[in-house]
Parts: C-alpha cells; structure tokens; sequence
C-alpha cells in the first residue's frame, strides 16, 4: 500500500506539479481511504519525505542497470552522453524536478531531499567516469569532462521540458559527443562541425 501511495504521488507531481501534488489529490488517485494515506505518511511532508526516497531508490537502480548494461562492443563515449541524458528525462526525472522547485522555499523539504539528490549525482558521476576511464585510463581530464557531460545534459533537460524541442536535444547530444572526442584527443576539431546524422 506504501508504494502504492508513494507511485500515486510521483505520477501527481509529474501531472499537476508540486503545488498540485495534494494529500487529497494522492489519496484519490491511489483510490485509498483517507485513513489509509494518514496511516502510511499523517503530513504532506511525512509523503514527500518518503516520495523522495522512493524517487531516489528508483533512479539509482535505473543508473546502476543502465551502465552496467554497457559491452565492450559499445562506444563508452557515446553511451556515456546517451545515458546522462536519459537519466534526466523520463517521469522520475520531472518527479524530482518538480521536488527540487517546492525545496527552494521548504527547509524541511531541502534537508529530506539534498542529501538523497546529492547522492544520486555522485553515483551518475562515478558511473560516467567510470565509463569513459575504460578508454582513458588515468587521463586527468576525464573528471572535468564527466561534470560538463551532467551540466550540459541537466541544462538541456530542462530546456526540452519547457520547450519540447526534440530535434535539437539531437543536435545538443551529437555535438556534446563530439566536443568529448575532441577534449580527449580522439578526434580533430574539425568533427565539430559535422551535422548529426538522421537516423
């Protein structure tokens, strides 16, 4: 019934946002009695608390599966960027996003949710160095390179939810995989300027 609850109050803040994101607009989208909820999380806190550890588990489970699903066959380079950038898009992403703006003027809620994020975005960068070390060994680039790919993917995330601009997420990605290839030496300036491909 908790998960129940808490799949309730993620898909509300991914519909209706944080402001819409009520106990009673959880409780009826559950189909649960209101007992129920208050047994399970009394305050609109207690759920968002618990929603933020539920968005954490579940995002940290999807990282870990999705880079460990990277063969040797795969260009790390590329799956790298790819992966970032699925990783911050999809619901649970827009969950958190939507938890990140009510934490901005809610204490309680920044000190419940800061902790879990801050985690969350230390693994997506381990697993992203990670994933370029196994071409670069020891390059003392490879740190700085794995916070541009987070930083430039995050700002493009949050461009696309507002815009939904598609294609030039396309184009962003490509040139971001590019600039990669460049900064470590694997290709020439040049690749900067090739378009994207269509498929």
């Amino acid at each position: 019934m908790r998960t129940r609850l808490l799949d309730a109050a993620v898909a509300s803040l991914v519909e209706v946002g944080y402001a819409g994101t009520t106990t009673l607009a959880v409780q009826q989208r559950a189909a649960v009695p209101r007992g129920t909820l208050q047994h399970h999380f009394p305050t609109k806190a207690d759920l968002l608390a618990g929603v933020v550890e539920h968005l954490a588990q579940r995002r940290s489970a999807q990282l870990t599966s999705e880079f460990e699903a990277i063969t040797p066959d795969i260009d790390r380079l590329t799956a790298a960027v790819e992966l970032t950038a699925k990783m911050l898009s999809g619901p649970s992403f827009v969950a958190a996003l939507e938890i990140w703006v009510g934490a901005r003027t809610d204490p309680e809620l920044r000190m419940a949710f800061l902790p879990l994020e801050n985690r969350l975005f230390e693994l997506m960068h381990t697993s992203i160095r990670d994933a370029f070390r196994q071409e670069f060994p020891d390059d003392p680039r490879v740190p700085t390179i794995t916070d541009f790919t987070i930083e430039i993917m995050t700002g493009q995330a949050l461009r696309t939810l507002l815009a939904g601009d598609d294609e030039r997420n396309r184009v962003v990605q490509h040139r971001w995989r590019n600039a990669v290839q460049v900064l470590l030496g694997t290709a020439d300036a040049a690749s900067l300027l090739a378009p994207p491909s269509r498929s």
